[in-house]
């Protein structure tokens, strides 16, 4: 593999996993405040444009209920090396 591909690759499984401790630690608050799965609640994911990268926003959603101010997590992504962070 080209040195570029490995690059690409150590930058997708990073984010792969920011993805999926930001959905777990979400899933968590989301639980301790009763919006489980059971109770019909999803966790939603849209991406926003930010100064210097992109950020992958995960919030939870219902069908029928309206879903709770300022309740999400965020992974930013680095526009300058592509590395992620959760927030």
């Amino acid at each position: 593999m080209s040195g570029d591909t490995n690059h690409t690759r150590k930058i997708a499984l990073e984010f792969a996993a920011q993805r999926d401790l930001a959905r777990s630690m979400l899933r968590q608050q989301m639980d301790a405040r009763g919006l489980t799965e059971k109770a019909g609640w999803k966790i939603s994911e849209s991406l926003r444009h930010v100064m210097g990268g992109t950020e992958l926003v995960m919030r939870p959603i219902h069908l029928r209920e309206k879903s709770p101010e300022g309740l999400e997590s965020v992974v930013a992504i680095s526009e300058a090396d592509g590395a992620s962070d959760v927030r």
